[in-house]
């Protein structure tokens, strides 16, 4: 198991370095208890954590499946989610929605994608298959967390700090007392910023990155290839990452300029180079919603491409009602009450209201 020790905390980093559809883990460390933060490390790493500890508590930052496909690993082990990506870890149709089918596929697609999802869910893979897959970890979180309070994982005191933009219900774990932020999918990797989900905002993703460097941390944990770095470090390398979002908008300017059409637009590589899509073409609904987020805020800004877009949306095959997708959060004390108040009487998880 490959990992970097912070005090209590245990930094585990995934296979392939982390990288998607792998993700770096927290392990909160209480004797031979333990609370893990995200759940996408890799079947090597929690077969050594299972053999080391008890795993009572995982919290997970948000939905995505790199991030949560290895809790079914984990069955004794409650499951925590924040207030916004409940109901998308309980009802397909939120998570198809949220994550872009309904955008990419219309009402119609969305509507099959869920069948297929729900009769994939009723015959799961044999345990040998290691295939990540959302019947595995869908309906498995029982728990919500509450944002911005202080919670006690492990005895260690940790607070949930509330940073959409990646998607709307995303929570970087803070641990003041170790001086460790998990900035997780704040990543910092060549790539640039992810927010092609349909609950996924670029204006929330820049004010959340910015947030991070208010925090008094010593130590940045990022969720892919990074590793751990330095506040002066994450700092100088957070500007450069963010400036890959003005990079994608000078791109698409240039490119509306020269007459490119809307369907020459959506294999621009703004977001995916060809080899890419060629080797994925799931990835070309990622493309088409984030080119599209990219286009409406630009002409919220000012260009005059208010016809373009729209011939960009039928080229794409996206359905506008359902490109910005945004839920009511679960409030914790309606989900997560009881729990908490029972975890706290055996001292596995504590919250100061």
């Amino acid at each position: 198991m490959n990992y970097e020790r912070i005090g209590p905390i245990d930094v585990i980093f995934g296979e392939r370095e982390s990288r998607a559809p792998f993700s770096t883990v927290l392990l909160l460390r209480d004797g031979g208890d333990a609370v893990l933060i995200d759940c996408g490390a890799g079947h090597p790493a929690f077969s050594s954590v299972s053999r080391e500890y008890r795993v009572r508590e995982i919290f997970l930052t948000h939905y995505h499946l790199d991030h949560i496909w290895g809790v079914y690993l984990f069955p004794q082990a409650h499951k925590w989610i924040n207030p916004y990506d409940y109901r998308k870890l309980t009802s397909w149709h939120e998570l198809a929605k949220a994550s872009g089918v309904y955008a990419a596929e219309g009402e119609r697609g969305g509507a099959a994608w869920v069948v297929a999802q729900q009769e994939a869910a009723e015959s799961p893979p044999p345990e040998r298959d290691t295939a990540h897959a959302w019947g595995r970890v869908f309906g498995a979180v029982d728990r919500v967390y509450p944002y911005q309070q202080e919670l006690m994982l492990a005895g260690i005191r940790a607070v949930m700090l509330h940073a959409p933009g990646h998607c709307e219900g995303y929570c970087c774990p803070y641990f003041p007392d170790h001086g460790v932020l998990h900035v997780g999918d704040f990543d910092l990797t060549s790539f640039g910023p992810w927010y092609c989900n349909a609950d996924s905002d670029i204006d929330h993703f820049i004010q959340s990155a910015r947030m991070t460097l208010e925090v008094d941390a010593d130590y940045y944990v990022t969720s892919h290839q990074k590793g751990v770095v330095t506040r002066i470090e994450y700092r100088e390398r957070l500007e450069r990452y963010l400036e890959v979002i003005d990079r994608r908008d000078e791109k698409l300017r240039q490119a509306v300029k020269r007459g490119c059409s809307p369907q020459e637009l959506l294999r621009q590589e703004v977001f995916y180079y060809a080899k890419n899509l060629a080797a994925n073409p799931g990835l070309l609904r990622y493309q088409a919603i984030g080119i599209a987020k990219h286009l409406t805020r630009m002409v919220r800004r000012g260009e005059p491409w208010g016809d373009y877009v729209e011939h960009f949306f039928a080229a794409a095959g996206l359905d506008r009602r359902y490109l910005d997708v945004f839920s009511v959060p679960q409030a914790a004390d309606q989900i997560g009450a009881d729990a908490l108040r029972s975890h706290e009487s055996e001292g596995n998880t504590k919250m100061n209201q």
